[in-house]
């Protein structure tokens, strides 16, 4: 046996002996499923996700997703950010602060209710209505006319139906190598919340079947941790 492979023998000898006896034998994916749904279900605590806040602004998202899209943001550099979902606009907020670090960029986002207390700014335009009405899609196509490169966040129902018309709808804004993000494609048991029903993963699949200008980016999903498995959507390049 040689030298490198003496020195791998002894890292996977060292992890082993590290690795607490309940967790030997199961595969990173059953590690991480884990602690998913333990970090998901702290949220019947009021802990976790359920309490992260974006400059004092409730913004239910795990914060490794967060991460990842100030990466795609810096990356792509769209100057439109539509996000369905606006809840207590923490959201929105983010993607507003991360165009005011680059120097450009609007969001609008739409909920069915009108929450008060919203936070205020001048990147961020609120719309109150189904996302998938024709009067706001109509409103949310004016936008991005507007824009040059459009980033799009699903977050708002989550049942199939509603996640799969959305895609529909939405899907002709994403400007080509941009992206379309669909939010907490983890429930369903995936791997959390398996008495939901179908919800966004399922709809993700009909809709892949369906148009094959997307398709799933997992290296977006390199933390481990990701409320949106499968739900990062890049659109394809535009060939001839």
């Amino acid at each position: 046996m040689d030298l490198r492979a003496r020195a791998q023998t002894l890292r996977l000898q060292l992890r082993r002996a590290w690795l607490p006896v309940r967790y030997r034998g199961r595969t990173n994916s059953d590690i991480t499923d884990r602690f998913h749904r333990l970090y998901f279900d702290s949220h019947l605590q009021g802990k976790t996700w359920a309490d992260t806040r974006w400059f004092g602004n409730a913004v239910a998202k795990c914060p490794l997703d967060l991460w990842i899209y100030q990466e795609i943001v810096v990356e792509t550099r769209p100057d439109l950010v539509i996000e369905t979902g606006t809840f207590k606009g923490g959201s929105a907020l983010f993607f507003a602060s991360m165009f005011d670090l680059i120097g450009n960029g609007q969001v609008v986002t739409v909920d069915v209710e009108q929450q008060q207390g919203l936070p205020q700014h001048e990147r961020i335009t609120y719309l109150t209505g189904s996302s998938t009405a024709p009067e706001i899609v109509d409103q949310m196509s004016a936008f991005a006319a507007n824009a040059s490169n459009v980033l799009v966040v699903l977050d708002s129902d989550h049942q199939c139906d509603h996640v799969l018309a959305e895609l529909r709808a939405y899907s002709d804004f994403v400007s080509p190598e941009g992206y379309m993000i669909v939010e907490d494609t983890n429930v369903n048991g995936h791997p959390v919340a398996p008495e939901f029903g179908p919800g966004p993963t399922e709809a993700i699949e009909r809709f892949l079947a369906e148009d094959d200008r997307f398709a799933v980016d997992r290296t977006q999903e390199k933390f481990l941790l990701t409320f949106n498995p499968g739900g990062y959507l890049r659109r394809q390049s535009v060939t001839s």
